[in-house]
């Protein structure tokens, strides 16, 4: 059933309407984590409804019938009211709603009111595709991370969600950005990468991003949290890249942005980096000192007093979070391990015999002084590498990336690493 409005007016419908509600609702809604959890599902429906959108431009699932303020044909502000219901709504109403309701209800709002919304819309028979890939790409994931930020349940899987959101909007969102305002397209920008410069300049963003995934999964194993900031750690977080900078993450990113500038010969990439720079240094480093401080005391002044914020230090800070690396003396393969550690300065790392262990090893194995990290292998060899220098830390992170923490660990094994029973040594007995 059409409406009978011009392209102007449902327009500004579905644009107002979302906003008008969300707005209210989040008026209505004291609970911080609430109204943070809606911020994120709100971001990832926005981040994941315009490639969604495009695509079903391209292939021809719809079409809109709209001018300016387009990406690919597709109207940014119909996707942000679009995001606006998907996201934001379903968790702010959680308050007093169940959401699964609440999706079900959109679920059919939007099944019954898109095929009125030409001319502003307009559809072809096969456009359900298309509705199936936004409800399993945008609706439910976006819902997901919501709900379980709201609740603070399932820490591995909001974190990994939100890692997707935020490698989403430093890597494609931030760069399509600027390549729209200079002009630009992606193909563009992607053909005129080549040479031995640009191959070094890639595997620097590679690495700056496993940094920030270590980061990432420090926040989550040892700190109980995310890096979002209102669903933060419960612990003080001093280990991995905390141990020697402030801001890893913050860090990294103004990094790859810089990085993507030198790259694809992009000033406003650069001048993205310098934007978020400002920021972090400004508006969000305040708001961090003044939350940490009040949430961890002495201990928070203790460990700021030790890092910088954009300069990491070279040797990892004094006190950095215990471990033991517990490596054989008895297998020649592994017997090397132990001497090599013990012969560097290294800043909280103790080595010790594996033999010595409460259980019976196979590998090398590392265990963090709180428990938080047990790793064997050579994930293990990567934990105890961030004792050492800067130098030696990144190596260690690039050993326990995922997946390519899992082939080195092959290869290893493949070259005589493979697992060896390593027997305990008798206690010896009181006289």
């Amino acid at each position: 059933m059409q409406t009978g409005l011009d392209i102007a007016a449902l327009r500004s419908a579905v644009v107002l309407v979302p906003l008008i509600s969300v707005a209210a609702l989040w008026m209505a809604v004291a609970d911080v984590k609430v109204r943070g959890a809606a911020v994120l599902a709100l971001l990832w429906c926005v981040v994941s409804l315009l490639p969604v959108n495009a695509l079903a431009v391209r292939v021809g699932w719809w079409s809109f019938g709209t001018d300016g303020l387009e990406w690919f044909e597709v109207p940014v502000d119909v996707v942000f009211g679009w995001a606006l219901l998907w996201g934001a709504v379903p968790i702010l109403l959680s308050r007093w709603v169940n959401p699964l309701p609440v999706v079900a209800g959109l679920l059919v709002a939007d099944v019954l009111v898109m095929g009125g919304l030409e001319p502003l819309v307009v559809l072809t028979p096969s456009w359900w595709w298309g509705e199936v890939l936004a409800v399993l790409a945008c609706l439910f994931p976006a819902t997901a991370l919501g709900m379980l930020t709201a609740s603070r349940r399932a820490l591995r899987c909001r974190v990994m969600l939100q890692m997707v959101l935020f490698a989403s909007l430093l890597v494609f969102v931030i760069p399509t950005l600027t390549f729209v305002t200079a002009g630009r397209s992606w193909h563009a920008a992607l053909t005129g990468i080549g040479g031995p410069l640009d191959s070094v300049i890639i595997q620097v963003i590679a690495v700056l991003g496993i940094v920030a995934v270590r980061a990432v999964r420090d926040f989550a194993i040892v700190g109980h949290g995310t890096p979002f900031p209102w669903d933060p750690p419960t612990r003080l977080v001093t280990s991995g890249p905390y141990a020697y900078v402030a801001n890893p993450m913050q860090l990294c990113a103004v990094l790859i942005l810089v990085s993507g500038a030198v790259l694809f010969g992009e000033p406003l990439l650069l001048l993205a980096a310098l934007t978020a720079a400002a920021f972090s240094s400004g508006i969000a480093a305040w708001n961090e000192t003044s939350h940490l401080a009040a949430r961890f005391g002495p201990a928070w002044n203790e460990h700021r007093s030790q890092v910088r914020n954009w300069v990491p230090r070279w040797h990892a800070r004094p006190d950095r979070a215990a471990g033991t690396l517990y490596a054989s003396v008895t297998c020649d393969p592994c017997s090397a391990v132990g001497p090599w550690f013990a012969g560097r300065s290294s800043e909280g790392l103790v080595v010790a015999a594996a033999e010595d262990h409460h259980a019976t090893l196979r590998r090398v194995r590392y265990e963090s002084a709180d428990g938080c990290v047990v790793a064997d292998g050579t994930r293990a060899i990567g934990c105890a590498l961030e004792h050492l220098t800067l130098g030696w830390a990144v190596l260690g992170w690039v050993m326990r990336a995922p997946v390519l923490a899992s082939v080195i660990a092959l290869v290893t094994d493949a070259c005589g690493g493979a697992p060896r029973t390593i027997p305990r040594r008798m206690s010896e007995s009181p006289d």
